[in-house]
């Protein structure tokens, strides 16, 4: 990243001219300011203010770059992250993307700007290059980023548990695997899918696929879709959809007068464990969310310490069994 000396060499100017006209102080000419302004937006450099008013005193500030903080994923693990800083001493800048990936650059280069310790992102951006040329320790959060430790759930073990539900439990035999369309390879939430893909495979019933093209993590425009996938796979008789949201939106649907009357009932089971699969009392399979953020924060600060930290932690996942799946599921 760049850094107060870049500013100074391309503008053609000591140091200390740069930092007077970030600091708004001595006679600096308007054509300076507006050179060093210039360089500063061409080399992307921010100057840190948090820095500067810190002095020589230790950051104790840990930044977190979430998508969304109203789903409720996020919304939970944002929680767990705050508590976890907040009994290790750190306090937590926290900053949302909207899924943006520029705007996930901007943030980032803004936290380390600002002089924080370390940086929590549970990213969305396909070009990882940005988080590998900083020495800002970093842990990642569902989310793989060449040398960067990251912490997950068991995805893999938790599509296993959704295909066996459906398949052993609620004795389907034409599964629909109900999904928004992976847009990186590294998002552990890939191995949800080819875990129930896989089980399907061995027990004989392979899965039907329906993926949303755009990403949706609210599932707001899914009732179409929902219509589409079972008029394209009309065999279809139990669904796993890849979130709870999805799996609310999909129970809403097939629960609509018309939608009964056309598809009848099937199992259906979600994926996250959030309050909505309760609410809504959808069997989900279920990840330790508030653990997953506080073993993030340790992870972190053990980075920030200096000390060896494991590459991967996957937490384990654990199926709940509700009114939507299972042996006593009534189909009509």
């Amino acid at each position: 990243m760049a850094t107060l000396k870049d500013v100074a060499e391309k503008v053609g100017v000591s140091i200390t001219t740069v930092s007077r006209v970030m600091n708004g102080r001595g006679a600096i000419s308007r054509e300076t300011r507006d050179k060093v302004f210039a360089a500063m937006k061409e080399l992307n450099y921010f100057p840190n203010e948090m820095a500067r008013s810190l002095g020589n005193k230790s950051s104790h500030l840990i930044g977190l770059i979430v998508p969304y903080i109203d789903h409720a994923f996020f919304g939970i693990l944002t929680a767990a992250i705050e508590e976890a800083c907040y009994k290790s001493g750190y306090k937590l800048f926290f900053c949302t993307s909207g899924g943006n990936p520029n705007r996930e650059r901007e943030l980032f280069k803004m936290l380390c700007a600002n002089n924080v310790a370390g940086v929590l992102v549970c990213s969305r951006i396909t070009d990882e290059s940005l988080y590998m040329q900083t020495d800002v320790p970093i842990v990642t959060i569902e989310r793989m980023i060449e040398d960067v430790p990251s912490v997950s759930c068991d995805n893999y073990k938790g599509g296993v548990l959704a295909a066996q539900e459906l398949l052993l439990a609620s004795g389907c035999k034409s599964p629909l695997l109900f999904g928004n369309r992976i847009i990186s390879n590294q998002l552990p939430a890939s191995l949800r899918y080819k875990g129930f893909q896989d089980a399907c495979a061995r027990n004989g019933s392979p899965c039907s696929e329906y993926y949303i093209d755009a990403e949706d993590l609210f599932g707001k425009n899914l009732g179409e879709d929902v219509y589409k996938a079972l008029k394209q796979f009309p065999e279809t008789d139990g669904i796993f959809a890849t979130s709870d949201v999805l799996a609310a939106r999909i129970m809403n649907t097939l629960n609509d007068a018309d939608e009964a009357d056309t598809f009848g009932r099937i199992p259906v089971i979600g994926f996250d464990g959030v309050d909505i699969s309760t609410y809504c009392e959808i069997s989900t399979i279920a990840q330790p969310i508030r653990q997953m953020g506080a073993l993030a924060v340790q992870i972190l600060i053990q980075r920030i310490n200096g000390q060896i930290v494991p590459e991967r932690s996957i937490l384990p996942v654990s199926l709940i069994r509700r009114k939507t799946s299972g042996p006593n599921f009534v189909k009509v």
